[in-house]
């Protein structure tokens, strides 16, 4: 299961103009579908003038190692 994590800023030099973004409710199965829905959403930012910088994470939601 994969965690898609999206840090956005509105200023590139000013970091209080940065937030993350985390889908916490929904995990995705696979690395590629993260990947997928992470272009879609970071492409949205950028046409509105954010600068954006995305990742997948692997993720365990029962605590076992990954």
């Amino acid at each position: 299961m994969f965690l898609a994590v999206i840090l956005y800023c509105a200023t590139l030099t000013d970091v209080s103009s940065c937030d993350v973004m985390v889908r916490k409710n929904y995990l995705h199965e696979t690395e590629k579908m993260c990947k997928t829905e992470l272009k879609n959403v970071a492409r949205g930012l950028l046409i509105s003038g954010h600068f954006v910088k995305g990742k997948c994470f692997a993720f365990n939601p029962y605590g076992e190692q990954v």
